[in-house]
């Protein structure tokens, strides 16, 4: 051995290692400089979009206006044009006969038009309905309905990709795509992601899931819950008479305020805007499914709004409980004339689920 020069292989592998690290590196750095294109005036990212494509390497997703809507952007063809036409139809002049479409209308996020992004002619938004604009500490959670989430004309390997998603949605019906929530204890949201969303199962989706969200610092909020039961029940009327649409991996939006003090001068944050986020205050934990729960494993710690003094938990000149819930995302939308006995089963199952909710 020659104990003075260093082996051959070693310099070797030393320099394949360098050529990754600086691969890497350079990967990265073309990531963080990839342009954005050029955001329309009097715009701003959705701090509080829990799903779907969002603002990131040079990626736009969900905008907030300062006219008080939110700007969402047309994806490619066909999905993007699928949705654009679909909000036409639901809100053109040829919908004012249509008895179907009009009571649709009070389903889904108001529409009013489309918007283009300066210099930018492709890039295009749909303008809509902000459901947050009135909330001070907005509480989100995305919900994708049905048992199948690929559209008829889907490949046998879309079909499977999407399946192995969320094995769990074939029994119930829909599955969590993401969660905002608030502590005002705290002063802090905490977002639950499609990672710590895709680890619930039938045992755990209820408790672990919708109990961390309908939960505002361990104490469940049943008015809130009630409401919402409410509201979906409108949508399954709505759904058993319609012969229009099949929605196919479309989504839920439930929301509701988290703040529960009376006014808003009572809030330390009561100067934030009107989507209530700051982005300083969003607690990103729970990309490995690890999480300060509010909730912990054992669901017996959750204290019911029903059991504590109304006084504390729900002021008398508080507007609590505020909550939206509409139908969102419709780029794989078809008419068809048969029932949309895939949409139906899971907004059963689902209505069910928030009812067992509320008993415990």
């Amino acid at each position: 051995t020659d104990s003075g020069h260093q082996h051959p292989r070693v310099k070797t592998g030393s320099a394949l290692a360098k050529a990754g690290l600086r691969k890497i590196v350079l990967k990265r750095l073309m990531s963080s400089l990839k342009r954005t294109p050029t955001l329309p005036p009097g715009t701003k990212p959705l701090d509080n979009q829990v799903a779907g494509h969002q603002t990131a390497d040079g990626k736009i997703g969900c905008l907030v206006h300062e006219d008080g809507t939110v700007l969402k952007p047309v994806q490619v063809p066909p999905k993007g044009q699928t949705e654009v036409e679909f909000y036409q139809e639901v809100f053109g002049e040829q919908a004012s006969t249509d008895k179907v479409l009009l009571q649709l209308r009070e389903l889904v996020p108001k529409f009013h038009g489309i918007v283009h992004a300066p210099k930018e002619p492709d890039v295009r938004f749909m303008k809509l309905e902000n459901l947050l604009q009135d909330m001070r500490q907005p509480c989100v959670l995305d919900i994708k309905m049905g048992r199948k989430t690929y559209d008829p004309f889907a490949s046998k390997e879309k079909i499977a990709m999407e399946t192995a998603k969320f094995p769990p949605a074939k029994n119930l019906g829909y599955q969590i795509s993401g969660m905002l929530t608030y502590s005002p204890k705290t002063g802090k949201f905490q977002k639950f992601d499609k990672y710590f969303c895709k680890k619930l199962n039938e045992e755990t989706i209820v408790f672990e899931g919708f109990g961390k969200f309908f939960a505002i610092d361990g104490v469940l909020q049943k008015e809130v819950i009630k409401a919402v039961i409410e509201r979906l029940e409108q949508i399954l009327e709505w759904f058993h008479k319609q012969r229009t649409f099949n929605f196919f991996a479309s989504s839920l939006l439930v929301v509701f305020d988290g703040d529960i003090s009376p006014s808003p001068s009572s809030h330390p944050n009561s100067s934030l805007s009107s989507s209530g986020l700051d982005g300083g205050n969003i607690t990103h934990n729970c990309c490995n499914g690890e999480t300060d729960s509010i909730i912990e494993n054992d669901f017996s710690d959750l204290v019911s709004s029903d059991s504590v003094d109304d006084k504390t938990t729900n002021p008398p000149d508080s507007p609590h409980p505020k909550v939206q819930v509409r139908m969102i995302d419709f780029a794989h939308v078809y008419h068809m004339t048969e029932e949309d006995e895939n949409y139906i089963f899971g907004l059963k199952h689902l209505i069910d689920d928030f009812r067992r909710l509320l008993k415990s």
